[in-house]
């Protein structure tokens, strides 16, 4: 399976998508010239794992046009119909051999200048050819910005959950020590009443905030590895199993446990002991 892109010679150039080896196409791969071809590497290898491509011959389905496609060139592969995509297998054959396929046509421009100015004199130059006319003139942050924009909007929705639980499960957690020191008050005024320190006191409650903090990631991290299939196909430019963003969502938990464990840890540590010891 693979895509097929109908392009014109300098198409690569202009594009920026290196040509890894053959040639491009030029100007005169026309109707009477043998049918030729540009696969992307991802392809190549496919098709030619333990040889060269060049020179070898394909055919694309059953269409008669696209029979006996002699590749000329390996172009580097690129996200050319799908962002998500970053090897897809694509078959580049020139216009110029198809012009019967060419009735609708996105022309790209490479400049160094402000593309947004050069749209209007493109559209001025088009125009004055008489019969063709431009639909609509985007530059290519525009169109991938477009491409993205379901992308994001579940970006935004993940982020949000995903902050939601945080509040949840730091709210959760302050509110687990809090009825923990509550239920430990004649204990921590008894251990207050015999010299224990306000940092050791406080000390105690965060080590037990860590340490269900800890138990919760233990469990988590091999969750997640276990269903890095399932989450694969929602990600990105980000592999399911990216270290640094482990890491990450670890210490904002342990961040986010911290400060909640804080609180009861300091309304422990200034447990009054007489008071402490006259609760029933």
């Amino acid at each position: 399976m693979a895509d097929a892109a109908l392009v014109s010679p300098d198409f690569f150039r202009t594009i920026g998508i290196a040509l890894l080896r053959g040639r491009e196409f030029d100007w005169t791969d026309g109707e009477e010239h043998p049918l030729v071809a540009i696969v992307s590497r991802s392809l190549a290898l496919r098709l030619f794992p333990k040889g060269d491509a060049i020179g070898q011959r394909i055919r694309f389905g059953v269409m008669p046009d696209l029979q006996a496609l002699e590749i000329v060139g390996v172009a580097a592969d690129a996200r050319i119909f799908r962002v998500r995509e970053a090897a897809a297998p694509v078959l580049n054959i020139p216009c110029l051999q198809h012009p019967n396929w060419t009735d609708w046509n996105t022309v790209f421009v490479r400049t160094k200048e402000d593309p947004g100015k050069l749209a209007t004199s493109v559209r001025s130059e088009v125009e004055s050819l008489g019969q063709e006319y431009i639909v609509n003139t985007k530059t290519v942050e525009q169109v991938t910005s477009e491409s993205l924009v379901s992308e994001r909007v579940n970006a935004m929705l993940c982020s949000f959950f995903a902050g939601l639980a945080l509040l949840l499960a730091s709210i959760g957690l302050y509110g687990l020590m809090s009825y923990a020191v509550t239920r430990r008050t004649r204990e921590i005024g008894v251990r207050v009443a015999l010299g224990a320190q306000q940092r050791s006191v406080r000390w105690m409650i965060l080590r037990e905030t860590l340490a269900l903090t800890l138990l919760g990631i233990g469990i988590g991290i091999p969750s997640g590895l276990a269903a890095t299939r399932i989450i694969a196909s929602m990600l990105f430019g980000l592999s399911s199993s990216d270290l640094s963003t482990m890491a990450t969502a670890c210490l904002s938990l342990l961040a986010v446990a911290l400060f909640a464990g804080y609180l009861p840890a300091r309304k422990a540590s200034n447990i009054d002991p007489m008071l402490a010891l006259r609760t029933e």
